[in-house]
């Protein structure tokens, strides 16, 4: 089908100048391209919201939880799972969070988001921009062999403790510091 539209609409660019109605169908034309192309784009720029149509509601689900929780894991409801199963497949396949599974359950027993990546990628969308950036700035000037404590930032900036520890993985990915290896803890070196 698509096919035969093309050829209609090449003919129809070529007719627009000379032919008064095949111009406002030239406008259409143009209008539709513009439409696909800026689709495209959006898709380029934000390519975890075009994976599955409820990313966006199940981000904010799990930043919201996030928000509220002192702990990695997070406990949700069966209707949760249940609700938005496909998305979360999805982003499990991806690698952005993992279920915890419990042998017998249908259900994951919890979920932990794995890619820090996609807790920025929440904190976008639901975050406030002057604290994510007061944080990337704090972390970003840290001096060599300065250590930064998750916890202390928490509380400075107002952010959750797990937005901080994403932030800091982040940096050591990229090879500008190290995370402290006590257990539990969310504190980061620079050196570099």
């Amino acid at each position: 089908m698509k096919e035969k539209i093309d050829w209609f609409c090449k003919i129809i660019r070529i007719a627009g100048v000379n032919f008064p109605f095949a111009a406002s169908l030239v406008q259409l034309q143009s209008e539709i391209d513009s439409i696909e192309f800026n689709e495209r784009i959006r898709k380029l720029e934000d390519p975890i919201n075009n994976l599955h149509k409820d990313i966006c509601s199940v981000s904010e689900v799990l930043y919201s939880a996030l928000s509220r929780s002192k702990k990695q894991t997070l406990y949700l409801s069966d209707q949760f799972y249940v609700e938005y199963s496909r998305p979360l497949a999805i982003l499990e396949k991806q690698g952005y969070i993992v279920k915890i599974k419990e042998i017998g359950s249908f259900y994951p027993i919890g979920l932990r988001v794995s890619d820090p990546s996609f807790i920025m990628y929440m904190c976008n969308l639901f975050e406030d921009k002057i604290k994510m950036q007061k944080a990337f700035e704090i972390v970003d000037s840290c001096k060599i062999g300065q250590w930064l404590n998750g916890d202390e930032l928490k509380s400075e900036i107002g952010l959750p403790r797990s937005v901080i520890c994403a932030i800091f993985e982040i940096y050591v990915a990229k090879g500008y510091g190290i995370l402290s290896s006590i257990i539990n803890s969310c504190n980061y070196m620079c050196n570099s």
